[in-house]
């Protein structure tokens, strides 16, 4: 039976996942995130080497070059996402639709305590373990609490998703990302799912709730 490779795209994103979590990419290590077979994967492998859209070391893990990287667009929104809800899926279906592959940068709990003037509800750690588990979410960053930029340096995206609440202005922030050296970045405000959705408004509405009973 003649073996056929699977979609170049779908390796490409895992190995830039696996870049970004700091995972060792062998074929094995793919084969086992991706559900393919290791001769399967072997055939495509092969085909983004020659092609030069990765590179595999001697110790045999395989990585992204620049021109791989190119090939994919990554998208990078985000926010607090305390106590998820339905306005937080269509923000990351939202995201995700633009793109190959959605990172979420996940605020801290000093910042969100600084920007909101309280501490979530959910811990940054527990916060990130819900997210991971999200359809549509390929990685969770934890935010930086100093240097926000630092934040697009690591994720190098190409899109940048804006919640329709937050507070950065479009044109301000690509001035920023392009000072850092990002020209190719597009910045998109994500459109609002529905009125009345959100952490605040679903804490208010239990502790009323609880209230009355």
């Amino acid at each position: 039976m003649k073996l056929v490779g699977i979609d170049e795209t779908r390796i490409i994103r895992q190995l830039y996942i696996n870049g970004l979590k700091e995972i060792h990419s062998d074929i094995s290590t793919l084969s086992r995130q991706l559900e393919v077979s290791y001769e399967c994967l072997d055939k495509t492998i092969k085909s983004l080497e020659k092609t030069k859209s990765i590179t595999i070391d001697s110790e045999n893990n395989i990585h992204l070059t620049p021109f791989g990287r190119k090939q994919i667009t990554i998208v990078m929104t985000g926010g607090t996402f305390d106590i998820l809800h339905v306005g937080h899926l269509y923000t990351i279906k939202q995201a995700r639709l633009l793109g190959d592959a959605l990172v979420v940068v996940l605020a801290t709990d000093n910042n969100v305590k600084r920007l909101k003037n309280r501490l979530p509800a959910n811990n940054l750690n527990d916060r990130a373990e819900v997210l991971e588990g999200v359809n549509n979410v390929d990685a969770v960053v934890k935010g930086s609490e100093t240097d926000f930029m630092s934040t697009v340096d690591l994720i190098d995206p190409d899109v940048i998703a804006l919640g329709y609440d937050q507070a950065e202005e479009e044109r301000d922030l690509y001035e920023s990302v392009s000072a850092r050296g990002h020209f190719h970045v597009k910045i998109i405000r994500l459109e609002k799912y529905v009125p009345g959705k959100s952490t605040t408004k679903i804490m208010q509405d239990i502790i009323e709730h609880n209230y009355r009973k």
